[in-house]
């Protein structure tokens, strides 16, 4: 039976507006700058069509968007289904040429704000592991933004789960750093998963600005360690929301 079908299927039974939750899903991953989703006239998805400026590229952009698919609807995606298309900052010196859209063609307003966002995004720059005596462990999270940098520590037990939180926090409280005063970030959860024969690490973040309060979650797959999966699903979880703050 195939898993792609069964993964249509089950987006098209969760309700009328299941595409715009997917797409909703997908805009706040890393390296999405924008999005446009081509059903496949069945309840499914045919194409998925990505805008990007992010320095990612472009097979870990679809790798993230197949991990998140298939952690957040059980949807599994054929790469080959997924097209990326990068732009660039344009030249100053340059006046903006006028262009007649065509159908389907995302419009330049559109791309200047992706590109204006991913600048301005958060972005891993090291994280710094190391077992402690007494077995703990020690985590330094450095970020960068710009030109500016950002830094947060955390300490803990030294098994799977406690590093897996250690160095969440410690991207939270780096991510803390270059907010204002008024954001608050709590890790709600992290957790190791496996499904067809893939690793994933899952964070939830609780987001709060005075009442107004959300939960973020966000997820990566292995490539390196959890731990640095971790912070880089904090990331996911919270870049987006942080930019509208």
């Amino acid at each position: 039976m195939s898993t792609e079908g069964m993964g249509q299927e089950s987006i098209a039974g969760l309700d009328p507006w299941g595409m715009k939750r997917i797409e909703k899903l997908l805009v706040e991953l890393d390296g999405v700058g924008s999005i446009k989703l081509v059903p496949d006239g069945h309840g499914g998805i045919d194409e998925i069509h990505v805008l990007t400026s992010s320095p990612l590229g472009p097979k870990r952009i679809v790798r993230n968007i197949e991990s998140a698919l298939l952690a957040e609807f059980g949807l599994q995606i054929d790469h080959r289904k997924i097209s990326v298309a990068r732009t660039r900052q344009p030249e100053i010196s340059q006046a903006p040429k006028p262009k007649q859209e065509t159908a389907g063609q995302i419009p330049e307003a559109a791309v200047s704000v992706a590109v204006a966002a991913e600048s301005q995004r958060t972005v891993l720059k090291n994280v710094h592991m190391e077992r402690l005596a007494g077995r703990e462990f020690s985590c330094r999270v450095e970020l960068t933004r710009g030109e500016e940098g950002f830094r947060g520590e955390a300490e803990g037990p030294d098994f799977e789960r406690s590093r897996m939180e250690v160095a969440a926090a410690a991207a939270l409280e780096a991510l803390l750093q270059a907010s204002n005063d008024s954001v608050h970030l709590a890790l709600q959860g992290v957790s190791h998963l496996e499904s067809l024969g893939r690793s994933f690490v899952v964070v939830v973040v609780g987001a709060s600005v005075g009442r107004a309060a959300e939960t973020l979650s966000g997820i990566e797959s292995v490539s390196d360690s959890v731990e640095e999966a971790a912070v880089l699903a904090c990331l996911q979880a919270t870049n987006r929301w942080l930019e509208g703050r």
